[in-house]
């Protein structure tokens, strides 16, 4: 059965397995006869309401999400993770599949035509926006109990005190390098702070070389991670910018200095559905992400000997290095008919086998890194140096409801500044306009 990009996925709920907590009493060691004891009496914690609701009644849940971009990858997200929860049920499933840019007027549709999908899958950064137009319901804490996740994948799903999200696809961003050019180089060392990296990037320039690549992953991912690297942050922690204070514009000059030097160049943006530098072995540095591992192996650089990894690093010897954290996130929105059914399912992703199921797809970091030890996964060294690394991954995109529109301009502002079009400073000016102005016209 081929996915079209709309489609109802007939798909029917077997029955789960249900485990029931139960409380044991100690065992009293005595020479006579014990007194009677009681029962131990059932646990005071209610039964949450969403454990077991796909198994009454019926109807039909809806699913909007930009996360899988071609039908072969959408059959398999059917086959491989939806099927296990929706098989042999009353209840279906009628999964949108959007691109990436059309996501948020999807969502705005959904909310002002009271439609929107009971399951969301928004990129991570965007739920106070969400939450500014009361999109997504709160995910109760028994659904996330008792599924390992990492809290530092929980940092783009809270609002407030809230979880209004949960992680699903995350991206770690780390800076990967061409470790045989750095042999040939006699370079034996991941550069320790940012000014080493700039003066790496300068060396291994050459007219066929870029020594470091900023827009093969996009400026905003390049100047997001270089902003956590000189200590900034996005957003206050009332919402209000804080990117447009000094380490914002450091960050962005760093990348103006890269192309000033030589050693980035715009006029070598390949063209669309090309390669990227790195990829195509014509830049010795980029940000790649564990997404990214599939291109890599096809080029030939999966190998320790061709590829090596390493944060970036500080602006100051001694601080920590930054590594970015993005990706998807799983949500049930206000809007749902079948919330419990929802959240059941929300449970249900996040489970070992379909987490496992999904991260083969997708290549990307699975928020429950006890499934990665003895699974493929294992074979992405990107995956794996992100987790390592995972303490360092405290730059994430959002914090502020006006993310969402500073997010729809920051590529073209960013690269106005490094093309030459206007100041770096006249960049994050603007970016800060539209974030008060954003906050101001809510």
């Amino acid at each position: 059965m081929s996915l079209q990009r709309r489609q109802v996925l007939s798909l029917f709920l077997g029955s789960a397995a249900i485990s029931a907590l139960s409380a044991c009493g100690g065992k009293q060691t005595t020479t006579t006869p014990p007194p009677p004891t009681e029962t131990p009496s059932p646990s005071s914690t209610p039964t949450p309401s969403w454990l077991g609701a796909s198994k009454q009644g019926g109807g039909q849940l809806t699913l909007l999400s930009a996360l899988l971009a071609d039908p072969e990858s959408q059959q398999r997200f059917a086959n491989d993770v939806l099927n296990g929860f929706f098989s042999g049920s009353s209840y279906t499933l009628d999964t949108t599949y959007t691109s990436p840019d059309r996501l948020l007027d999807s969502i705005y549709t959904g909310l002002v035509g009271a439609d929107l999908a009971d399951l969301v899958m928004p990129p991570a950064g965007w739920v106070p926006g969400l939450q500014r137009r009361n999109a997504l319901r709160e995910i109760p804490e028994s659904v996330i109990a008792d599924l390992h996740l990492d809290d530092h994948f929980l940092i783009s799903c809270r609002q407030q005190a809230s979880v209004r999200a949960l992680p699903y696809a995350i991206d770690l961003s780390l800076v990967g390098y061409r470790s045989d050019l750095f042999a040939q180089a006699g370079i034996s060392s991941p550069p320790a702070t940012l000014d080493e990296l700039r003066a790496l990037a300068k060396q291994l320039t050459t007219p066929e070389l870029s020594g470091f690549d900023p827009f093969g992953p996009g400026l905003r991912n390049t100047w997001l991670t270089l902003l956590g690297s000189y200590g900034g942050q996005l957003f206050t922690s009332d919402g209000k910018p804080q990117f447009d204070r000094d380490e914002g514009l450091k960050a962005l000059e760093f990348i103006v200095g890269l192309v000033k030097d030589g050693s980035a160049d715009p006029s070598k943006i390949p063209a669309t559905g090309s390669p990227q530098l790195f990829f195509d072995k014509k830049a010795a540095m980029t940000l790649v992400s564990s997404t990214n591992w599939p291109a890599l192996s096809a080029a030939g650089l999966a190998e320790s000997s061709h590829l090596g990894l390493f944060a970036m690093p500080a602006a100051q010897q001694g601080k920590d290095p930054c590594v970015l954290q993005t990706g998807t996130l799983l949500a049930v929105s206000n809007q749902s008919q079948h919330p419990d059914v929802a959240f059941e399912f929300c449970h249900y992703a996040l489970g070992a086998s379909p987490l496992l199921a999904a991260a083969r797809i997708t290549s990307a970091v699975p928020a429950r890194p006890d499934i990665v030890p003895g699974s493929d996964l294992a074979l992405n060294r990107v995956l794996v140096q992100g987790l390592d690394d995972v303490k360092y991954a405290v730059m994430v995109p959002g914090g502020s409801p006006a993310w969402l529109d500073v997010d729809a301009v920051i590529e073209s502002e960013l690269m106005a500044a490094v093309t030459g079009k206007q100041p770096a400073s006249a960049s994050i000016s603007n970016l800060s306009r539209v974030a008060n102005d954003s906050l101001d016209h809510g």
